[in-house]
């Protein structure tokens, strides 16, 4: 899937809630497209678009649920695509990544596209699902030896949540032990940078781009300067 024509059969399964469409769409890609995250990053986008609309009354929750499960049946069917990429690749790097969407909060879709994105791109997941309480993140990123833990929110009663594990990590002495990233649709680069995450972007693809860079080596969990990658 690479015309404009067939990513717009994409946009509107989603904008549809048409779960059918989108997984047949998906399964399309994960058999013909060469670089499938093409179409995941359409998807993304789609999405981050219903939940902007929902936010401003424009559509109602029901819609957004519809669009939510279609735009989960898309990635289910192309998430086996993506991660043979991944463990085929020459670009494994090694890194690992714990992710999860913050205590008090059950939205799994944005974290979701970001762990697959990563995956993709040669990183190992360590996904912890939803309503992830802080120790459980830093347990976890101690168990498996993770350089690396991504922070979801998307309700902005969860976002304390994102700062309590950067408090707990300080509190234990651990906080050089690990890049912290946080994001979500009301997570800003600003509050980022007020409770001192190492790293913060606005979307799935820029993700990607900043734990590339975080990985290079350049930096370190103890600089106290905000890493950011604006979205494209």
């Amino acid at each position: 899937m690479s015309s404009p024509d067939e990513y717009e059969s994409l946009r509107q399964a989603i904008l549809d809630g048409d779960e059918e469409a989108a997984a047949a769409i998906g399964h399309e890609v994960a058999k013909a497209a060469e670089n499938p995250l093409g179409a995941v990053e359409v998807a993304s986008e789609v999405i981050r678009e219903v939940g902007d609309k929902f936010g401003t009354g424009e559509l109602f929750l029901p819609e957004m649920v519809l669009a939510a499960e279609a735009m989960q049946a898309f990635m289910a069917a192309v998430a086996a695509r993506l991660e043979a990429d991944a463990e085929g690749g020459a670009s494994q790097k090694h890194h690992k990544v714990v992710i999860g969407t913050v205590q008090g909060d059950i939205h799994s879709i944005g974290k979701n596209i970001v762990a697959t994105m990563l995956g993709a791109s040669g990183y190992e997941i360590v996904d912890l699902g939803v309503n992830m309480g802080p120790m459980d993140a830093i347990e976890a990123a101690e168990k498996s030896g993770a350089s690396f833990i991504g922070l979801s929110a998307l309700m902005t009663t969860s976002m304390p949540y994102q700062k309590e594990v950067i408090d707990l990590l300080d509190e234990l002495n651990q906080r050089d032990d690990f890049f912290v990233l946080v994001g979500g649709g009301p997570v800003t680069r600003g509050y980022a940078d007020d409770i001192n995450a190492n790293g913060w972007a606005p979307d799935a693809a820029a993700a990607v781009r900043l734990v590339d860079r975080l990985a290079s080596g350049e930096t370190t969990p103890s600089d106290t300067t905000l890493v950011y990658v604006e979205g494209e």
